[in-house]
């Protein structure tokens, strides 16, 4: 029977203890998944999901050329480079100061 008189309490203090934490980390969670279901909702009564899917598959069909371009200029770049490595450095040799006052 002491036993028992002893367990009880601890029984109810994790089980708080547990409920606490349990809040403190599924509070922000939980409003989170609230935004969520709120903006699906609200796409789904504007009719906005099967044109905002084009238009984000439009666009990222337009980065990707870009990067595409990028990708062969930079290489373009850096075989130009490669060719021709003794010209480094020599560019700021030729350059000549301006003078102002004359």
């Amino acid at each position: 029977m002491e036993a028992l008189e002893l367990l009880a309490p601890m029984i109810v203090t994790v089980t708080l203890i547990l409920m606490i934490g349990a809040v403190i980390l599924l509070k922000p969670l939980s409003k989170q998944g609230a935004a969520l279901l709120e903006q699906m909702l609200k796409d789904r009564r504007e009719g906005r999901t099967a044109d905002d899917l084009e238009h984000l598959t439009s666009a990222m069909a337009s980065l990707s050329e870009r990067m595409r371009l990028l990708e062969d200029r930079q290489a373009f770049t850096e075989s130009l480079l490669e060719a021709i490595p003794e010209s480094r450095g020599r560019i700021a040799e030729r350059v000549e100061p301006v003078s102002g006052g004359e």
